[in-house]
């Protein structure tokens, strides 16, 4: 009689973690400031607080858990290792899919996301965490702006990512144009099979032991 080991499979959790950090002022993807008015070098930081926003790009491989946290206002450690300072902007995102249609914001996030710190001049902690659900394979964008200049999409309740932002933003004394926010996604490994009982060697052992006692039994 032969033992056979039996196994159960175990999903386990692949973390990616992708880093942005960056400048307001200087990354701006959006930068209209109303009817015939684009924001430019004579502009000052609390105009590109109010109406500024800038987009960064991201993919997912696989079916994966999102998340993006912030963490310039407060100031803290990025995913990639990078020492951020505190006295960034109060931040806002957006998270679009590629067609620029609205997928989350932090209008009703979470602030003060766990492990992020609080601003030593203001005492308080606003930065912010983004829970963008399950997302299917593709690309997406997330969006991040001073807040809470919304995205004319999420503001009017139609339209896309294209469509600008609301322009109602704001820079609170203290506060400066630079930004730092991570993307995390998780995503379930294959099923790896675990021993559910004995381990590989000790059932050979047992095996053999059958088999020799098998052959015994017959020789006498």
């Amino acid at each position: 009689m032969l033992l056979v080991m039996s196994t159960c499979p175990r999903a386990r959790l692949l973390a990616d973690t992708i880093s942005f950090t960056g400048d307001l002022r200087n990354d701006a993807s959006f930068t209209a400031c109303g009817p015939g008015c684009v924001l430019g070098a004579g502009n000052t930081d609390g105009d590109y607080a109010q109406w500024a926003a800038v987009v960064q790009d991201f993919t997912v491989a696989a079916p994966s858990t999102m998340q993006a946290v912030t963490f310039s206002y407060g100031g803290g450690v990025n995913g990639v290792g990078m020492i951020i300072p505190e006295g960034g902007f109060e931040p806002y995102l957006s998270l679009f899919d590629a067609s620029g249609n609205l997928l989350a914001s932090t209008f009703f996030g979470i602030t003060c996301p766990p492990g992020a710190n609080t601003n030593t001049l203001s005492g308080q902690c606003l930065d912010v965490a983004l829970d963008g659900g399950t997302l299917a394979a593709g690309n997406y964008q997330l969006s991040i702006s001073a807040f809470e200049n919304l995205s004319l999409a999420e503001n009017l309740g139609s339209g896309t990512l294209a469509d600008g932002f609301a322009g109602l933003g704001n820079l609170f004394p203290g506060e400066d144009m630079h930004y730092a926010f991570d993307v995390i996604l998780n995503t379930p490994s294959s099923a790896v099979p675990e021993p559910a009982g004995l381990s590989p060697l000790f059932t050979i052992a047992l095996g053999l032991l059958a088999f020799h006692r098998s052959r015994k039994g017959k020789r006498s």
